[in-house]
């Protein structure tokens, strides 16, 4: 049964959503004010979220934008769908302010303008929202992979060899492996590299860490990663470079000599992400793990 969070400051808007949603068999949470959002969204997972574009309005022109980011940040999987009494033409330049600084501002442009629902004068909105959520359900959304690995000249690699290893070798096996991933790895010319690697971290359903010659930075995102929780998958070219304590868990080992070992790198790319895909707990974060066993504990 999916989840909604409904976010409007008109508490009739708020109420006739619930209520027509609630039909549909929709589980329906409100919020008034984006501070309220921000609360549930930190707190509750939702399936979508529904949220009014001039939200909070005396505090901010497009405070729905804020919102609508913010949930994407913390929830990636999560779907938004912006409500409005103003035509998209003519808030489109807010949404392009808004969006500034945002890590991929364009991708997240045009799923706002796809899933944005004008609620102006002869337009049911709440017709236009119930057939969104339809259409929503039933795209097959394209999931992100991100790859963390070195960028510099390593023991066994020079820096020219880690672009080939990604290019040749990882990103064929994530894209080709019929899960829709789009693979890809920190951008370093733009913007602040921390915060974007971070973000990708935080936000990526799938991420892939080679530890190869065990780089300090790879593992310290390794263990970002860990902390935040989500599926990671390990890779290294040795058995040897794969710490002690990582040891219990799935990993992978990789050839560059031949096309026979890529392939099978390949396959195995392919069958552990179809084994996460049916067995998601199996690559969970081992500080999740620790955290759920003491929340366990302490009821």
């Amino acid at each position: 049964m999916s989840k909604v969070l409904v976010v409007d400051d008109d508490e009739r808007i708020r109420e006739d959503l619930k209520k027509h949603l609630g039909k549909k068999g929709y589980i329906v949470q409100t919020a008034s004010t984006a501070a309220e959002a921000r609360k549930y969204i930190r707190c509750e997972e939702f399936d979508y979220a529904i949220i009014d574009l001039k939200l909070d309005f005396m505090a901010s022109e497009y405070g729905g934008i804020k919102v609508a980011t913010f949930a994407k940040r913390n929830q990636p999987k999560l779907k938004t769908i912006i409500l409005s009494g103003y035509p998209f033409d003519g808030a489109k330049e807010g949404f392009k302010f808004e969006l500034k600084g945002e890590d991929e501002p364009e991708k997240k442009f045009k799923e706002f303008e796809e899933n944005y629902i004008y609620k102006g004068v002869g337009n049911n909105y709440i017709i236009a929202v119930l057939e969104k959520l339809v259409e929503l359900a039933q795209k097959r959304e394209e999931k992100n992979c991100f790859v963390i690995m070195p960028f510099s000249e390593t023991a066994s690699c020079s820096k020219a060899k880690w672009t080939k290893v990604f290019k040749d070798v990882i990103k064929p096996a994530v894209e080709k492996s019929g899960f829709n991933y789009r693979c890809e790895r920190a951008n370093i010319h733009f913007g602040s590299i921390i915060d974007g690697i971070l973000d990708r971290l935080n936000r990526s359903e799938l991420v892939i860490a080679d530890i190869t010659d065990r780089n300090p930075n790879v593992l310290y995102e390794l263990g970002v990663r860990h902390t935040l929780g989500g599926p990671a998958i390990v890779i290294a070219q040795n058995e040897d470079d794969i710490p002690f304590d990582l040891t219990p868990y799935p990993f992978t080992i990789y050839g560059l000599k031949s096309k026979r070992e890529k392939d099978a790198f390949s396959e195995e790319i392919k069958n552990a992400i179809a084994d996460l895909e049916q067995n998601p707990q199996k690559a969970a974060s081992p500080v999740r793990k620790y955290l759920d066993h003491i929340d366990a504990d302490s009821r």
